[in-house]
């Protein structure tokens, strides 16, 4: 039964506090566009980066199960030596099917497509090696573990070469993770300027309401009562910035959809554009909140122990 009274309290003055904090953020509502703009364009910069790096990775890892390895025989093998060397290529670990075609065979396809058919008759030798063109399993799907099978591959006798038939993609795993670690240094450093401009901002809210803290802890009013206001600003405060910030991301997008079109075209990919989905913005809801709360609270109780040494 006593509990009850205690959540009705709770209530009341959680009403009371987020109606006296929207109604100050109205009447000032040109220091709280400017400020949650300021919040916005701050988050904006991790924001774009994180759908930049999302989209590229999805983009490099899509490519990874359809591309092959082509591996080159020595051409000085024997057909029997070169099924031997095939044979130990398909015992790896990684090989999930291959393809094994001969130096006879590689002949009379160059020689069907390529129009050379009396000029290869002349010829005392065949130049053409034998193939094998390896699919690799699931497992090898990474580019590091592609690279791991393309050396292992090599140091078998007989092989002359091996190519990696995605090597263009593993640069742009490459490029993925540089954009991925430019990201991360960006969002630290937005998230430490947000900091410093909710904080900025409550120390000022405090300044100006100085009088109101006094009178108020005069009357009894306990910390947890005068803070109150200032953490439910910072967290709107990150909230707006933060839903902001996704409309600002959007729109950036959209800006440079054609040139991200005209990228994908170039390399011949089929990229369909993921945008934040409803997990990652109630993620970022969450983040942008807690941000507000930590750097309000930090804030107000810094500037409100300054006040109280001056009386």
């Amino acid at each position: 039964m006593s509990s009850r009274p205690v959540y009705a309290s709770f209530l009341v003055q959680f009403i009371y506090s987020l109606k006296s904090v929207l109604n100050d953020l109205f009447h000032k509502k040109y220091t709280t566009l400017l400020t949650v703009f300021v919040i916005s364009v701050s988050l904006t910069i991790p924001t774009v980066g994180y759908l930049f790096w999302k989209n590229i990775n999805n983009t490099s890892l899509s490519f990874y199960p359809d591309a092959e390895i082509t591996v080159y025989l020595h051409k000085n093998l024997s057909e029997s030596d070169a099924n031997l060397v095939v044979d130990k290529i398909r015992d790896q670990d990684g090989v999930e099917s291959l393809n094994y075609i001969s130096r006879q065979q590689s002949l009379n396809e160059f020689r069907n497509w390529s129009g050379f058919s009396d000029g290869l008759d002349i010829l005392d030798d065949n130049p053409l090696p034998a193939v094998v063109t390896v699919k690799p399993t699931t497992d090898y799907n990474q580019h590091e573990k592609r690279d791991e099978l393309r050396r292992k591959l090599n140091s078998i006798k007989g092989i002359q070469e091996v190519h990696l038939d995605n090597s263009l993609f593993g640069k742009f795993t490459a490029l993925s993770w540089l954009v991925a670690q430019i990201t991360i240094l960006g969002t630290i450093l937005m998230f430490l300027s947000v900091f410093l401009i909710i904080s900025n901002s409550i120390s000022a809210d405090i300044y100006s309401k100085r009088a109101n803290i006094e009178v108020s802890k005069l009357l009894g009013a306990t910390d947890q009562f005068v803070l109150r206001p200032f953490l439910y600003t910072g967290i709107i405060y990150g909230i707006l910035g933060g839903l902001f910030a996704c409309i600002f991301s959007a729109a950036i997008i959209l800006y440079f959809k054609n040139a991200i079109q005209y990228v994908t075209d170039l390399f011949s990919v089929t990229f369909q554009w993921q945008g934040i989905r409803i997990s990652e913005l109630f993620f970022l809801m969450i983040v942008c909140s807690l941000m507000g709360y930590v750097s309000a609270w930090i804030s107000a109780n810094k500037y409100i122990r300054i006040l109280e040494k001056k009386n």
